[in-house]
């Protein structure tokens, strides 16, 4: 007698207008995010387990009606599961905050002045975050019918300048060159950093099996979702003034192993456990306390606007998704080296790699 194969359960799937599928497991009334491959693929069979596994939140106690009830509701909703797991881990501490200030009033009763005075004595940038966090559940519950009217509707954002993480100059890079020597660790990560212009929570996975055969670098970022691209072996002709740096970052790239950046025993570094090592390793080599890993990010995003990188070449290197975005990171980029610089896109130099 044949036994037909069993079909996984609790399985939801989400298709956006733009295609983009998002796959979670049930489990309860959590949604447990899984990769967007075949049900027998081993990675989709290994993160359905591993959904199985998690611990499950407590069924709820929270009042009926209350902001902790709404919280609830939202921790465990296909919109907190879409997030990436970092922004995840911070939306949670958010949330977690309001629900112990104010988890037990009643939805119904919150007024906008209520929301005002939460955020006014926060700082600006966590004013911003809390704020942005009200929207998000306050959104929610008007979806689902919890209230008839958003209270955070009209709420401007709080005023006050974000101290953005400083971008690296030539000096310090320099500087940190010299005090770590090729082969060490702590110089592998920074030219890996430094070159390719990931964020950490990218950087931390990238190696040589992310390498084409010829020889591009390509990854989708766990932030975004899209994608970001960039040479390896060859530089294409715009990007030659970056030659010094291109020859850093090979000398630097291990041989005996497809991950790149990896602890002293040969284990991947962690997100958070690589954005703070490179910090104390920056600090070492005599550099302020400000330079950070994405310092490195926007210092790469400069040198390639002062190499005469295009906005799309730039977008497409670094997975910056719009103009805006890669204008706030090449704002500090030497003018003299732009005005310089040779400009490829009027000669009509095109890289297929980049989108266009």
């Amino acid at each position: 007698m044949r036994h037909g194969l069993r079909r996984l359960t609790g399985i939801k799937v989400i298709t956006k207008k733009n295609g983009k599928r998002y796959i979670y497991r049930r489990v309860g009334t959590a949604l447990h995010p899984l990769p967007d491959l075949p049900e027998n693929h081993p990675e989709f069979l290994a993160a359905y387990a591993a959904a199985g596994t998690a611990p499950t939140r407590p069924r709820t106690r929270a009042a009926a009606g209350s902001i902790a009830e709404l919280i609830e509701r939202y921790l465990a909703s296909s919109d907190y599961a879409r997030m990436a797991p970092s922004s995840r881990a911070v939306w949670r501490r958010t949330l977690e905050r309001i629900r112990e200030k104010a988890g037990d009033a009643l939805l119904r009763d919150l007024r906008p002045d209520h929301l005002r005075r939460d955020i006014r004595k926060l700082t600006h940038g966590a004013a911003a975050n809390r704020l942005k966090a009200w929207r998000s559940i306050l959104r929610f519950a008007l979806d689902e019918g919890m209230i008839a009217a958003d209270p955070s509707a009209g709420l401007r954002k709080p005023r006050g300048e974000v101290t953005p993480h400083r971008q690296w100059t030539p000096a310090e890079i320099e500087a940190y060159r010299d005090h770590w020597q090729p082969g060490t660790a702590e110089r592998t990560a920074m030219e890996v950093i430094y070159w390719t212009g990931a964020r950490c929570v990218d950087a931390a996975r990238l190696g040589w099996q992310m390498v084409d055969s010829g020889g591009w670098l390509s990854y989708t970022q766990a932030k975004t979702h899209s994608p970001a691209t960039c040479p390896v072996r060859t530089l294409p002709a715009w990007a030659q003034r970056m030659a010094q740096d291109h020859t850093h970052f090979r000398a630097a790239l291990p041989g005996d192993r497809l991950q790149w950046i990896v602890t002293r025993s040969g284990k991947p570094r962690s997100v958070k456990g690589l954005s703070q090592w490179l910090s104390r390793a920056a600090t070492a080599a005599g550099l302020p306390d400000d330079c950070t890993a994405h310092g490195l990010r926007k210092a790469r995003a400069s040198a390639l606007a002062e190499a005469g990188a295009t906005a799309s070449q730039i977008g497409a290197w670094t997975g910056h998704q719009s103009l805006s975005e890669i204008a706030h990171y090449t704002r500090a980029a030497d003018q003299k080296g732009i005005l310089g610089a040779e400009q490829e896109q009027n000669t009509g130099n095109r890289v297929e790699k980049f989108p266009i």
